[in-house]
């Protein structure tokens, strides 16, 4: 049983994503290497090794510097500092877990989801005998399917706190992000996931839009406002330096082509903007990296997975008792190279 804590829902169908691999990643996602449990039954466990392999697609570049990433954005960017590398902590009144958890994974399609694991859908169908009820017409995937029969036993590789900081920002809260990344990510791979993680929590993901904002004399399509001084950013042409500076271009492309969009262009170079918030899963209890792997193509790919007590006896957070997570959904980070640095491709909030 999911649980959530609903905070305002208007814009719900715009917030709520499946969770599953891009199309043209399912043969190159990564899995942990650490797992003891992937040796024993190939059939219906991830492997080490993606299957088919594709062939080379895009160039491999030179490791590009974190202040050369910076200052070649053509934007204001926020400021950043790394921690030592250091081991993940759970979150709040919550510890990892010393069995192995349920590994789940949401997907558009039972044979997408058979791919990605190396199993078959009749043995999906066998893991779960309720996929029919599984899937969700609202967000077009099936949620939560269990991926393999063993336990999984969670990795637990070193990450790097990043404190992402945009002085400018009105709002106390919107100012500052401090995400966990891998650490085996060097600094301008870093900094480029830890923006993204910053710009999905605060801008798309858990809210929609930017604040403040002013509203508009007369509606433009879905848009009744355009960012304001105090918002992250009120230039159309600096919000999109920012983008491009983070994400690859089709990610970016890929957002403001939405129907609607969460941003436009307005006129003289604003931003138009939605406003909306979603609720999170109250029973999450952190999440954990596996390696990154360099792909085929170029790219580097990871599993995120998102630990959460989906048991019946999860009654919140206000006992005093430890919450020990029982399951972990994946959903794949990947960062493709460029000549300016490391660009954010794929990446789900992980709450």
């Amino acid at each position: 049983m999911k649980k959530y804590a609903v905070i305002l829902s208007s814009l719900a169908f715009l917030l709520t994503a499946c969770s599953a691999a891009p199309a043209d990643s399912v043969s190159a996602t990564p899995v942990p290497t650490e797992t003891p449990a992937s040796t024993v039954e190939p059939t219906s466990e991830p492997t080490a090794t993606p299957s088919p392999t594709p062939a080379p697609t895009m160039a491999v570049y030179d490791e590009v510097p974190f202040d050369d990433w910076r200052d070649g954005a053509g934007c204001t960017m926020p400021d950043y500092t790394f921690s030592a590398p250091h081991k993940p902590q759970p979150g709040e009144k919550a510890a990892w877990p010393t069995d192995g958890v349920t590994l789940c994974y949401n997907a558009k399609t039972l044979e997408e989801a058979a791919e990605i694991f190396h199993t078959t859908v009749e043995n999906l169908k066998e893991l779960n005998p309720d996929w029919q009820d599984k899937y969700s017409r609202a967000i077009g995937c099936y949620w939560a399917l269990k991926v393999q029969a063993d336990p999984y036993t969670l990795p637990m590789n070193n990450v790097v706190t990043v404190t992402v900081n945009a002085p400018w920002v009105e709002s106390y809260y919107d100012r500052t992000e401090v995400c966990d990344v891998p650490a085996s990510l060097d600094k301008q791979a870093r900094a480029a996931l830890a923006s993204a993680y910053y710009f999905q929590y605060h801008w798309w993901g858990m809210h929609a839009g930017f604040l403040p904002y002013e509203k508009l004399d007369e509606p433009v399509g879905f848009f009744n406002y355009r960012a304001a001084d105090g918002a992250f950013y009120t230039k159309f042409s600096e919000f999109g330096s920012f983008l491009h500076t983070v994400y690859s271009d089709a990610w970016v492309d890929d957002m403001l082509s939405m129907d609607p969009a969460p941003f436009a262009e307005g006129e003289n170079d604003t931003i138009l903007t939605l406003d909306g918030d979603r609720g999170g899963n109250i029973a999450y209890c952190g999440h954990l990296f596996t390696e990154p792997e360099l792909q085929p193509d170029g790219s580097l790919a990871f599993w995120q997975l998102s630990l959460t007590c989906e048991s019946d006896d999860f009654k919140g957070w206000a006992g005093e008792e430890t919450i020990v997570p029982d399951t972990a959904t994946v959903t794949t980070v990947r960062l493709v190279p460029t000549e300016n640095g490391w660009r954010v491709d794929a990446l789900e909030l992980p709450s």
